[in-house]
């Protein structure tokens, strides 16, 4: 029986709104508080592609990045919790920016080399389309969401089962009570969504030592892309900005 552990670190609640004939992404990260702070960087050119994203400095990867064409978050965990069996090829972090070596997502999910690496979900955004990836060490699994309506995932490694389907009924409630979203309530669900239980809340705490670090929010509106990196520890906020005038539809 696999226990979902106190000490499970890098997960996160990610949250996607259909949004002005594009969408809101929004993730808390979930870490150790000594883990060093990660930073928003500049745009990078990758495969001929601005990328703008969050750098871990350990792993050098990130869990969210993003650019004119394209949008990737991750998510530790494929459905359930695993025991890890290091070591493995690479971080998992390194996967999200792999996606942008790709003509399109579907190419990538076709062709990229999931061997080696350790159980995660992976949500892909690209003209429209919504795709989740989730590979639990030995097989991958494919499957287009409706991206004209509302999603909340968690992290299958830091919240069992009956705790995800708790944090999917707030986002149900929260939805139930909006008129229209937008990006400044969206990021005050992430950081108030719970029922007290402050270790299982969408803003979390356990023992002092784990906590949800950062929030980050990708806005997609017809003319420009947007990325939102607040470093929650340090109250701080960072933002990019990439302009869509000359991305192909």
């Amino acid at each position: 029986m696999i226990t979902y552990s106190k000490k499970a670190i890098n997960m996160c609640t990610v949250s996607y709104l259909p949004y002005q004939n594009g969408f809101i992404l929004t993730s808390s990260r979930d870490e150790k508080l000594v883990r060093p702070v990660a930073r928003l960087s500049d745009p990078v050119m990758i495969h001929d592609q601005e990328v703008t994203f969050p750098k871990d400095p350990l792993g050098q990867g990130t869990w969210i990045a993003t650019s004119k064409t394209k949008t990737v978050c991750l998510l530790n965990g494929a459905f359930t919790a695993h025991l890890p069996k290091p070591p493995y090829k690479h971080s998992r972090g390194l996967v999200v920016l792999d996606v942008f070596d790709y003509f399109s997502i579907g190419n990538f999910a076709a062709n990229y080399d999931f061997s080696g690496l350790e159980p995660f979900t992976l949500l892909l955004i690209e003209k429209r389309r919504l795709l989740v990836l989730r590979w639990n060490g030995k097989r991958l699994f494919m499957a287009d969401k409706d991206a004209s309506i509302p999603h909340i995932w968690s992290s299958a490694t830091l919240y069992a089962p009956e705790i995800i389907e708790k944090r999917e009924d707030w986002f149900k409630k929260w939805l139930n009570s909006q008129d229209n979203f937008s990006l400044e309530n969206i990021r005050k669900f992430h950081k108030t969504a719970g029922d007290g239980d402050l270790e299982n809340a969408v803003f979390m705490r356990r023992e002092n030592l784990y906590a949800t670090v950062s929030l980050t929010s990708v806005v997609q509106t017809r003319d420009q892309m947007e990325m939102i990196y607040e470093d929650l520890i340090h109250s701080k906020i960072f933002q990019n900005k990439l302009s869509l005038a000359y991305a192909s539809n």
